[in-house]
């Protein structure tokens, strides 16, 4: 897709990918057992974050939603005190989830927090590590089945019973699952984030089988109540036909709503709209007006389409699109 995509900010979530890189895994073992090997260091060492604190806005998100890749990476940065203060606790509550999920470098790296603890923090809990070495071993990572019978060489039995009966009682959690069942009941209440991130869960089909019907119905309700983004979620899918006939009208209408509450993706889309003539009269004015605004919100493909369509322009035309960009308020 192009800037249409629908982002997690919009419908296609921005999965952060750099954010995404396992160099943690190393910061995490350090002084660990020997868990900081080769084969743990490779294709990390070298990354660090440009803004860490950007890094955290962009995965908390995720991780909430039960991105099990976003939660190893924020418990990761919670524990390295990157991007926020460092909190042991917190980091460890964030790669719980994703260990439950069954996350190969979370079950790893938790093993070796667990392990060795953080000194009046977070206690040594040999049973909770040998379980997530032993997990992390089962999918095939030889570092952790060493990690594992390193470990067992320092316990008791009665620790090591302790560590089968957790392997044999443990449930992984799927978080999207969790996730819709805690958002139903305040979607219904008429919550509009958690319309939205419900709505989404459905587009994607997270937890659920993917729905396009339902993922445009709650999309709708949260835009009914001014949500920006469900706004333009759902003239994305009425421009595409998801979940619904095609219809530019009504996909025209819901992006003029998203954009003059100041989305930029709406704003370039509805430029776009105006200019071919798709659901509302063709306008290169309103097109150049709204090209004009994205591209003051750093929509890039704004920037190129509004010189393809100026060269049409007359320099009146012109002088009107910018009066009316300069005169533009957000609602």
């Amino acid at each position: 897709m192009t800037s249409r995509e629908l982002k997690e900010k919009g419908i296609m979530k921005h999965r952060v990918a750099s954010f995404l890189m396992l160099f943690v895994v190393v910061a995490l073992c350090w002084g660990m057992m020997g868990c900081v090997s080769s084969s743990y260091k490779k294709g990390m060492k070298n990354y660090r974050p440009e803004d860490a604190a950007a890094a955290v806005r962009d995965l908390k998100p995720l991780a909430e939603q039960g991105d099990a890749q976003a939660q190893f990476s924020l418990g990761s940065l919670y524990y390295q005190g990157l991007g926020v203060p460092q909190d042991y606790p917190e980091a460890v509550k964030w790669l719980t989830s994703a260990a439950g999920q069954r996350y190969l470098y979370a079950e790893v790296t938790l093993g070796g927090i667990l392990s060795d603890g953080v000194q009046d923090v977070i206690p040594k809990d040999y049973p909770q590590a040998h379980m997530w070495f032993s997990f992390a071993a089962a999918q095939g990572d030889a570092e952790a089945l060493k990690l594992r019978d390193s470990l067992a060489m320092k316990m008791t039995p009665a620790q090591i019973a302790a560590a089968q009966k957790l392997a044999r009682e443990f449930k992984p959690v799927n978080a999207y699952t969790k996730l819709i069942q805690e958002l139903r009941p305040l979607a219904e209440q008429g919550d509009s984030a958690a319309q939205f991130k419900l709505a989404l869960l459905f587009y994607n089909g997270h937890g659920v089988a993917r729905d396009y019907i339902q993922a445009l119905e709650w999309f709708k309700k949260a835009a009914l109540q001014g949500h920006p983004l469900a706004q333009f979620n759902a003239g994305y899918m009425y421009e595409k036909g998801e979940g619904t006939p095609q219809d530019y009208v009504d996909a025209a209408k819901y992006y003029r709503e998203s954009a003059e509450r100041g989305n930029q993706l709406a704003q370039y889309n509805l430029g776009e709209m105006y200019e071919k003539g798709q659901g509302v009269p063709q306008d290169e004015v309103q097109a150049l007006m709204w090209y004009n605004l994205a591209a003051i919100r750093g929509e890039s493909k704004a920037k190129t389409a509004r010189e393809r369509v100026t060269i049409w322009m007359s320099p009146a035309q012109i002088t009107e699109a910018q009066r009316l960009a300069r005169e533009f308020k957000i609602k």
